[in-house]
């Protein structure tokens, strides 16, 4: 991908396909037709209800600069270049704030939403020794582990925060007085969500990851066995960052996740030096696939995530099913199944409804 600034018409044209496919399409698109020029063709040829036309793009390019958002495509000199090497990186981002953070070395701390005080004050103390010492914090802005990660800002340290809904959408509510000191204040706040978007189930996965492909490593701290966070810890692993977790009581299911990936291979943390240490003087440590017992190669696990793809397909319709009971009926593992999912949805290959349920789009 060639790395420049899009001029006004680039974008909108950018936006629109951005806005109309998927992110994994979308680059096997640009490539296939080499141009803007000629991709605003192909959009013109396939025009129909599901396309976000030009003035749509248009339209959503001034919604932002209005609040003062810049909407920034993948091919930007100021798009996140760790972030740009991902697979199924975003086409663009909408950021708020000071977009020089993203050039900055960033961390990622994350974790359960419902955390103890315990959790909650090392997280926060954790993101205030590594922001000294130099780095950036990112996380969700969600309740719990991420608020208090994302609270440095209020210490005056700049902290990025990813959401899973439009840049002018805030959520949780309660995080409002959150966003705004981000905002306003030398923090940033992203998405790759269009202006105005509600925050929906299937985008909070979505969204970590970026969480991960921003950051040189991600910090699990109070995640259970079914959090989110553990799926953030394998698209870092994936991605080729180190994954360091907090250990937390045997008994208490808010860090069953954290303690499994430790037992896993990820790296046992108890301070910031210990994240300092592995990120800025040693070698990254060989860590073994977070969800699988063996070692796989990358294209082992690619793979697999490819035979979980298919199954999943042969299990639905264009009726809508129940997850949980398509991953009971699939024999998939539950890691392994909502990787899967989450690709398919990228690739446009399913659609969520309403219930926690799925259905295959034709």
């Amino acid at each position: 991908m060639k790395i420049n600034k899009l001029n006004n018409k680039e974008l909108e044209v950018w936006l629109s396909l951005a806005r109309t496919i998927g992110p994994i399409k979308f680059f096997s698109i640009l490539r296939t037709h080499g141009s803007l020029d000629e991709v605003l063709k192909y959009l013109n040829r396939v025009a129909n209800n599901k396309v976000y036309g030009i003035q749509d793009a248009r339209e959503e390019i001034n919604n932002a600069e209005r609040i003062g958002a810049k909407i920034i495509p993948a091919c930007d000199p100021d798009y996140p270049d760790l972030l740009r090497n991902i697979s199924s990186c975003p086409p663009v981002i909408t950021a708020l704030g000071d977009i020089s953070l993203l050039s900055r070395e960033i961390i990622a701390i994350i974790g359960g939403r419902n955390s103890s005080m315990n959790g909650r004050n090392f997280a926060n103390k954790l993101a205030l020794d590594l922001s000294e010492a130099g780095f950036v914090i990112v996380s969700g802005l969600a309740k719990g582990i991420d608020t208090a990660a994302n609270s440095v800002i209020y210490k005056n340290h700049p902290t990025i925060a990813v959401t899973a809904s439009g840049i002018d959408a805030v959520y949780p509510k309660e995080n409002f007085d959150l966003y705004k000191k981000i905002t306003g204040n030398g923090g940033l706040v992203i998405t790759e969500l269009p202006f105005a978007t509600k925050p929906k189930p299937q985008y909070f996965p979505q969204r970590n990851r970026i969480i991960s492909g921003l950051s040189l490593g991600v910090a699990v701290i109070e995640a259970s066995k079914r959090s989110g966070s553990l799926i953030t810890a394998d698209f870092a692993l994936n991605q080729g960052r180190e994954v360091f977790a907090v250990s937390g009581f045997p008994l208490d299911s808010r860090c069953s996740g954290s303690n499994y990936l430790i037992k896993n291979g990820a790296k046992l943390i108890e301070s910031a030096d210990d994240i300092i240490e592995s990120i800025r003087f040693s070698l990254p440590p060989q860590q073994k696939n977070l969800f699988d017992v063996e070692h796989h190669s990358v294209n082992q696990k690619q793979e697999k995530l490819q035979q979980a793809k298919s199954v999943i397909v042969d299990h639905i319709n264009s009726v809508p099913v129940d997850i949980d009971e398509l991953i009971l009926a699939s024999g998939l593992s539950t890691n392994i199944a909502l990787m899967a999912l989450l690709e398919l949805e990228l690739e446009n290959k399913i659609e969520r409804s309403p219930g926690n349920k799925i259905s295959l789009i034709f």
